[in-house]
């Protein structure tokens, strides 16, 4: 092997110990990542609007949402001020199944299909219409917020038909879920 006199030399120790070095720093740091706990980014007040105003396009924010208690807090309190029809959550009822839900906004009901295929209509009743066109029923079940698209409404009624594993139905039968239409 040939040495060029301008060119630095360093002893086989050396290079040893400077790729110990260099492993020892990529183990640490492969480590430190591994331990990191997952941080959720806060959403912005610009997440929460975007997702009350345009569900369809913003389900995945909509889902992590419901992942953080501050979040739902915030998101509740904005879909509450955008609503233009609430129903709170409702007394507890005697039964596990409830087949209406009266409100002082508008009603909810659900009837299974006579056809016995699984799929059921929820039918809104809104007692007082407002200029606003309603596009949307968001629904609060276990601190997760979903929504559902609306027909179109005439005479005060709207009637969407779910399946019968559609989380919407869940959140009918629990007298603790609250439901928005904006």
């Amino acid at each position: 092997m040939t040495h060029h006199s301008d060119e630095p030399t360093i002893g086989l120790d050396d290079a040893t110990a400077h790729f110990v070095t260099l492993e020892t720093y990529h183990q640490l740091d492969t480590s430190l990542e591994a331990h990191q706990p997952d941080t959720v980014r806060q959403l912005t007040f610009g997440d929460l609007l975007a997702a009350a105003t345009a569900p369809d396009t913003h389900a995945e924010t909509i889902a992590k949402i419901g992942s953080n208690a501050k979040q739902a807090s915030r998101f509740a309190a904005l879909l509450r001020s955008m609503a233009i029809y609430t129903q709170p959550s409702q007394a507890a009822a005697a039964s596990a199944q409830m087949d209406k839900r009266t409100g002082e906004q508008f009603d909810l009901e659900l009837k299974a299909s006579s056809r016995h295929d699984g799929a059921h209509f929820l039918i809104i009743r809104i007692h007082k219409l407002t200029e606003t066109t309603p596009q949307h029923l968001y629904y609060c079940h276990n601190n997760n917020y979903n929504f559902i698209s609306l027909s179109s409404v005439h005479n005060g009624v709207s009637q969407v038909m779910v399946g019968e594993d559609n989380l919407v139905i869940d959140a009918f039968n629990d007298p603790a879920a609250e439901f928005f239409i904006k």
